[in-house]
């Protein structure tokens, strides 16, 4: 025969516990036996038993252990509980109960024994919850199951009761042995019509062992009072049936085209008006020949925010490249030793044509300061007190250009705490259904949705039609860049024209293809440190050397403010 693994276990746990509960017994086994233990049980309409119990000692043992259950394990994640009250025990109609006390999952009651030798003892209780509905062949029932003989701390020779019942018993049976391997009783019945006493009847049992009966009876006859506790278990909050399942998927498609229609109504752009046109372009100034032009006042770092809606390091890259390229500031890449680091100087020039945006003025005082100098290894001290000014003077530039309504972070940090919230309360009630339902599956659903709720909040900024416009814009000259012809630049001017095009190349891509651009502009083997007029280098530096040059200063100024 195959157990199945979880089944396995259930029957093992059973058996440990029943052996436990037995072992506590196991010491008195030398006792004096009873003669004979009666049961008598009167079940109530309102599914209450009483039960007395008459046991007769030939010789008495000095005290007496009955260990009653209040616990019966339904399978391996539920339990049945029962309620045990009215407890007595009497000898000769003398109290002897001696004490009561709940160890575990059982009543233990102690009778003195000492003077029982040829008196009957008489022990009493009342029980809760022993009823339960079942459907039978014949119609609803209600069923009594019942351990009539239960942890005694003595063998019994003889054990025989009956059951008085408010209606003629349908179903009848009776185990009796040691716990978890019983075998039917010796006799029992059901009773008759004119007197529907279900009887039972073995012989010798030992200390600990039981007997059960169960007795069926119409269920308008008897009240079912059990009280069934479900376990918690991984297996029960996690159970996959058709009614989690069909819970947790609409749970899912309702969550999803709630969160879809949120940012399709707030977070969506307004729809673009007009032909995209490049925010940048190439105009011909002579036969195969053309210079890079912008639209009058943009700068790479603005279209950078506009493109992903945040202020990021490579906008501020971006910015400090055009502040060099426009003549702003000299980089200074700085000599170094074979194992050493490489790093560059921010100098101020007085070389500049057009005029600076509050963020562009920020940045350049701190990084290039009058009559003086900073490193780009010192980056995270000079922008710590500044860096917060220059994102938000960003964020104002590109609300008062109209390209939205609404500046950015606010939209997200707005719908990013609503996500938080509900986060948390997607946590609190998941811990819940994990924790008292087999809704499990629900509550991965609600975490879910609650994660995809942040991820969405992030993208809740709205740009206008104005911006949705620019954007268009931005796809169309990021095309033209890595696609125009970068041999076209005047002859005696590449290596400005084509500076002027690198800071818009770290924001919408193509800047290797232009680096490559100026390196085909040295055509000797002399150094070339100042051959670009916004970059300096050491004596021995090559034009040839710029392309990894420049690529090592913005990947190290980004992670510096990635670090920040």
């Amino acid at each position: 025969m195959i157990i199945h693994r979880s089944a396995r276990a259930f029957l093992v746990i059973a058996a440990v516990a029943m052996l436990s509960a037995t072992a506590a017994l196991t010491a008195r086994a030398d006792e004096p036996p009873a003669s004979s233990f009666v049961f008598d049980g009167v079940l109530g309409s309102d599914g209450r038993l009483s039960v007395t119990e008459t046991l007769v000692f030939d010789v008495a043992p000095e005290e007496l252990v009955q260990r009653i259950a209040t616990k019966q394990r339904v399978d391996e994640s539920s339990h049945l509980t029962y309620e045990v009250d009215d407890v007595s025990a009497t000898i000769g109609g003398v109290d002897a109960l001696t004490d009561t006390a709940m160890d575990g999952d059982y009543l233990v009651m102690t009778v003195d024994t000492s003077t029982a030798a040829g008196q009957d003892v008489v022990i009493s209780y009342t029980v809760e919850g022993a009823t339960r509905a079942e459907e039978g062949s014949s119609g609803a029932l209600t069923i009594l199951d019942w351990r009539v003989l239960q942890g005694l701390s003595v063998e019994v020779e003889q054990v025989r009761g009956s059951f008085r019942l408010p209606s003629m018993a349908q179903v009848v049976d009776c185990t009796a042995g040691p716990p978890g391997t019983p075998e039917k009783c010796d006799l029992y019945a059901s009773g008759t019509g004119e007197s529907p006493m279900p009887t039972f009847q073995t012989d010798a049992l030992g200390v600990g062992e039981q007997v059960t009966m169960t007795v069926g009876v119409a269920a308008d006859a008897v009240q079912p009072t059990a009280t069934i506790v479900t376990e918690w278990s991984l297996d029960r909050a996690f159970s996959v049936t058709p009614g989690t399942a069909a819970i947790a998927l609409g749970a899912l498609l309702l969550g999803a085209a709630l969160i879809w229609q949120l940012h399709r109504r707030t977070g969506r752009d307004d729809a673009a008006r007009g032909t995209p046109v490049p925010v940048g372009t190439f105009r011909p100034v002579g036969a195969g020949e053309s210079i890079f032009e912008t639209r009058e006042g943009l700068r790479p770092g603005l279209v950078g925010t506009v493109a992903d809606e945040r202020v990021d390091p490579i906008d501020v890259t971006a910015t400090v490249l055009s502040l060099a390229v426009r003549g702003y500031l000299l980089i200074r890449e700085l000599p170094r030793t074979e194992h050493g680091l490489l790093d560059w100087s921010f100098t101020r020039t007085a070389h500049h044509t057009d005029e600076l945006y509050a963020y562009e003025l920020t940045l350049l005082e701190a990084i290039a300061p009058v009559e003086g100098h900073t490193l780009v290894s010192q980056l995270p001290v000079t922008l710590a007190p500044v860096i917060e000014t220059v994102q938000s003077s960003l964020y104002d530039e590109v609300v008062q250009r109209g390209w939205f309504d609404v500046r950015p972070d606010d939209t997200r940090n707005r719908w990013r705490t609503r996500a938080l919230v509900a986060t948390a309360i997607a946590v609190t009630v998941a811990i819940g259904l994990v924790t008292l339902t087999n809704l499990g599956l629900l509550a991965l659903v609600l975490l879910l949705l609650a994660g995809a709720s942040v991820w969405v909040s992030d993208r809740m900024p709205r740009r206008t039609a104005k911006g949705a416009h620019l954007v268009e814009g931005l796809d169309a000259l990021s095309s033209l860049l890595a696609h125009h012809p970068t041999s076209e630049m005047p002859q005696g001017r590449e290596i400005p024209e084509i500076s002027r095009v690198l800071p818009w190349t770290i924001v919408l891509g193509g800047k290797d293809r232009w680096l490559q651009a100026l390196v085909r502009t040295d055509e000797d083997e002399a150094p070339d440190p100042h051959a670009v007029d916004w970059y300096h280098a050491p004596d021995t530096w090559h034009l040839q050397d710029l392309p990894a040059s420049l690529t090592q200063f913005i990947n190290t100024v980004q992670g510096l403010l990635f670090a920040r």
